[in-house]
């Protein structure tokens, strides 16, 4: 199932930061209390998706999204191995874009590590865009035009 973020969705969702993004991010990321406490700031703006198995159950993937003016940024994505190629990340990420949508969004937009050749392919099979390389974050802004605008 796929619901919005409850507060005790945190400790799963540190849990697959730590396991699913960290590893393949090329920056030096704060360990325990301290990544903690950064990915609630970072969440504390926007929305999160979370796929579980029911209602009460620890996420298995997230979904971070910010809407700023006519934008839907997808700030986090990550499915834990165990549950990757079975579709969850793309249907987060359907399920964010028709947010995005009904909030006004005509384009969405993302950062993909440069290096990280799987994450291009799943954006770029979504019908995601790389616009420009960001050589001082060392990633690709890729963008994707929403809803009826495009």
């Amino acid at each position: 199932m796929i619901r919005w973020m409850r507060p005790r969705d945190m400790r799963g969702i540190v849990r697959l930061v730590r396991t699913q993004l960290v590893p393949v991010s090329p920056w030096h990321h704060p360990r325990d209390s301290r990544l903690r406490s950064e990915i609630a700031s970072r969440l504390r703006e926007g929305c999160t998706l979370v796929a579980s198995k029911r209602r009460c159950e620890e996420p298995f993937a997230f979904l971070h999204l910010v809407v700023q003016d006519s934008v839907l940024f997808i700030d986090l994505l990550a499915v834990d191995t165990s549950r990757q190629n079975r579709h969850w990340g793309t249907e987060l990420m359907a399920r964010a874009e028709e947010y995005g949508v009904k909030k006004g969004c005509r384009k969405a937009m993302l950062f993909v590590d440069e290096e990280n050749d799987r994450a291009h392919r799943f954006y770029n099979r979504l019908g995601y865009t790389a616009i420009k390389h960001v050589s001082s974050l060392r990633c690709y802004r890729l963008e994707k035009p929403l809803g009826r605008w495009w």
